[in-house]
This record gives C-alpha cells, sequence and structure tokens, in this order.
C-alpha cells in the first residue's frame, strides 16, 4: 500500500473528498442525516508510517496480520446473551515465563487500513461501516480532538482483534496456536466465544440478501400462511450469525418434505409400471421387475425400510424450485456467485460444482443436490478417521458462501407450500 491509497480509502469510510494540504490530510466525515462543520485531519509523516508499518506485516488467512513477533487476529463474539460481554473492554494478559502478551482490543491504525483495503470493493461497503451513525452522538460528547483512526475506530469500524506479540521471533504457525490457545483460555473461563473471521464473506454472511428484498416500511400485510414448522427453521437460519446452524437450519426446510415426496414418487412409478400395456400380473418377469425396482429405491437397516436421502432432496427440489427463478435471484444477490457455484466445489465435503449452462435441468438438479447433501453430511460427520468433514471456524468461510444458495432454495420450499389467507377451512 501507498500514501495515495490509504487517502483514498480514508475518504471512501468517511464519504468525503480529502483536502490535501503541505503537512497533513483534512476529511469531513459526513454526519448522520445532517452535514456538519466537523473536520479531522492526520499528518503526512504519521500516515506514511501507518503504511510503513503495515508493508512490514505478512496477510494470514486473508483478514489475519503478522509479523515476525506480532499477530492481530479479527475475531467476532458469538454469545446466546441478549448483550456482548465485551463491548468497549480491553482484555489483557501477559505469560512473563514465555515471554507472550494476549490482547483483546480495537484494531491497531495499520489493521485498519488492512481492513479498509479488503472491505472497500465489496457491493455493500457500507455495511461494515455500520457504527457510523453514532457519528453525531459520539462527537457531541468528545472532549477532545480525536485522531483519525480513533474517529474510525469508535465510530466507524467498531471491530474487535486478538494481539499476540512475542519477546521473540515465532514462525506464523506457532502465533496461530498462541492465540488459539487464548481463545480457549476465554471460552473455558469466562465464557466468551471469540470466533477468528477469516474472509469477508464470513462476516457478511447472508445479509447481502437484503439487496434484493424490501425495507419493511415498503411492506404489505402478508397474503398468505405458511407451514409452522418451516417458519421455526428459517427464523432459526436466519438469526444465527453461526454459518453451521444457519445452513442445518434451512436444510430442515427441505429435510421436512423427503417422506413425502418419496413415496409420491415412488407410488407414481409403482403406477407407471402397473398400467402399462406390457405389464401383467400373470407374468413372473414382470413382477420380479416390479421387486427390482422398489428394491432399488428403498433400502433394509435394521428392520426397518428407509430411502435415499440424496434422491429425496433431488426430487424435493424439482417439485419446488424452478432453476431459472433459482439463477435469476442469485444474479440479484451477486453477480458472479453463479460463477463461483459452477467452477468450485465445497473443499471440505468434496461438494461437486453445477454447470448452470448444462441446458439440462434434471443434470443441474442432481449436482445441485449432491453439492447441498455432501455438504450437509460433512456438518454432521465428524468422526476422526472421516476424510470429508466440516472444521468449526476452519471451514466457515467456505461454508458462508453457500448459504445464499440454500436460503433461497429453502424459501421458494416454504412459498411453494403456501396458502392464501381466508383460503384455509374455519378451524
Amino acid at each position: 500500500m501507498d500514501e495515495s491509497r490509504a487517502v483514498k480509502l480514508l475518504g471512501e469510510a468517511f464519504r468525503c473528498q480529502p483536502i490535501e494540504g503541505e503537512e497533513e490530510y483534512t476529511f469531513r466525515p459526513k454526519v448522520w442525516r445532517d452535514e456538519s462543520d466537523f473536520t479531522v485531519s492526520i499528518s503526512k509523516n504519521d500516515l506514511n508510517a501507518t503504511v510503513a508499518a503495515l508493508n512490514k506485516k505478512t496477510q494470514t488467512d486473508s483478514l489475519w496480520l503478522c509479523d515476525g513477533t506480532t499477530m492481530e487476529m479479527l475475531v467476532r463474539e458469538e454469545t446466546s446473551r441478549p448483550m456482548r460481554r465485551l463491548r468497549d473492554d480491553q482484555i489483557s494478559l501477559r505469560d512473563d515465563d514465555n515471554g507472550v502478551s494476549y490482547k483483546i482490543t480495537s484494531a491497531s491504525d495499520e489493521y485498519i487500513l488492512f481492513y479498509l483495503d479488503k472491505i472497500v470493493e465489496h457491493p455493500d461497503f457500507k455495511f461494515f461501516l455500520r457504527g457510523y451513525s453514532r457519528l453525531d452522538r459520539y462527537l457531541s460528547e468528545c472532549e477532545d480532538q480525536p485522531t483519525i483512526f480513533g474517529l474510525m475506530r469508535i465510530a466507524y469500524l467498531r471491530i474487535k482483534v486478538v494481539q499476540v506479540a512475542c519477546d521473540s521471533k515465532k514462525s506464523s504457525s506457532d502465533m496461530l496456536s498462541l492465540a488459539h490457545a487464548f481463545l480457549f483460555q476465554m471460552a473455558f473461563n469466562a465464557d466468551i466465544a471469540l470466533v477468528p473471521q477469516k474472509e469477508i464473506d464470513s462476516i457478511f454472511r447472508s445479509g447481502g440478501l437484503s439487496r434484493i428484498r424490501r425495507n419493511y416500511s415498503d411492506m404489505d400485510p402478508p397474503r398468505k400462511i405458511y407451514d409452522t414448522d418451516l417458519i421455526h427453521h428459517y427464523l432459526m437460519a436466519i438469526s444465527t450469525d453461526n454459518p453451521f446452524v444457519e445452513y442445518l437450519s434451512h436444510y430442515h426446510v427441505l429435510e421436512h418434505f423427503y417422506e413425502e415426496v418419496f413415496q409420491d414418487e415412488l407410488i407414481s412409478s409403482i403406477q407407471h409400471k402397473i398400467t402399462s400395456p406390457d405389464f401383467s400380473y400373470r407374468r413372473k418377469k414382470d413382477i420380479s421387475g416390479l421387486i427390482k425396482m422398489m428394491r432399488k429405491s428403498l433400502r433394509i437397516q435394521n428392520d426397518t425400510i428407509t430411502f435415499s436421502e440424496e434422491q429425496a432432496l433431488k426430487l424435493t427440489l424439482i417439485r419446488f424450485v424452478v432453476i431459472s427463478d433459482l439463477v435469476d435471484d442469485l444474479k440479484k444477490h451477486n453477480a458472479s456467485i453463479l460463477e463461483y457455484y459452477q467452477h468450485e466445489s465445497v473443499s471440505f465435503a468434496n461438494a461437486p460444482g453445477i454447470n448452470w449452462e448444462c441446458g439440462d435441468n434434471d443434470t443441474i438438479y442432481k449436482a445441485l443436490s449432491r453439492r447441498i447433501y455432501a455438504t450437509r453430511n460433512a456438518l454432521v460427520h465428524s468422526k476422526n478417521n472421516d476424510k470429508l468433514k466440516y472444521t468449526p471456524f476452519v471451514h466457515d468461510h467456505i461454508l458462508a458462501k453457500e448459504l445464499p444458495l440454500l436460503r433461497l432454495i429453502a424459501e421458494k420450499t416454504i412459498l411453494s407450500n403456501s396458502k392464501m389467507i381466508g383460503s384455509a377451512p374455519n378451524g
């Protein structure tokens, strides 16, 4: 990064044009719902020093910075409590025996530049600056003139990092192990779960769907009623910050119909077979063929007749999801996401890509069901010798990319099983 890039990033964050002087840059941030005469400046020497400090660091796992003795890891607090535990608190621990210091704190000046550089090209850039609505209140309460990075920390980027500082040089993998040990220590002793964030998509998740939805102020009252169980699964999915829970909750919407659609398909196949003009119940060969067809569809496990869940998933998709509609909605969500689903597999599940342009809907349904089902299996199976399994937090950034696809499919399934209000019989 250089000085001009840093100035541009700060201008984008403050939503104003930087004013260059001989020795400093000045910014006039836009205050929420108002224009203000407030300005904040940074000297060129200080800005260049911050840029130089950033350039000495190495990027690790997309959103972490490290050098020979320090690591800065972006984290998000997850809790079942109504309020976050940490808020603006800073936690600091020192291990004198091993020469290591640990902190949970706001991001450093150089990390702020690094983070802005990561998020500025995102189509929902303002989402990551959601703290700016507090700027007017912050300015009215602030006694001292804030620094440009202090203002960014308090009023714009309310993010937390874990900082590990070692007295002697260590490898990035060693510092990563120390950081994770500290995260476990926090969870074990203080019941505070800080989740490492690896990629922008894992932070943003499926929130981007808001771009293709209306604001609540523009909503009409509901015209349809929906299955209560499906709504509960859907609400669980969109209310969580955990991609694992979100994925499985959306999957449960589809799973709700597996037995019904599979039985309907089997009954239809049997009816078609026995009513065919070349079928006769008197011929053993024909009856044997019917039995083979049923055996192929059904399985017997522990004296219980079961069916292929992957096949049931495919049948559910065929019944409730129109491929062209799904493709259109994915394009509205993110223009490049179709290409990602086509060319990238889900690495921890070996889930295949989907060729949307093959011209054969049955092939697309098959690939779609394989991708979804393989991902689901990797989430729920975690034996030590499993080659394909999901590791919490390690694979979150990959799983997060699958959430828009499954959410749209779950929504289409719910909508396909609705009734107009007033059409249902009175109880």
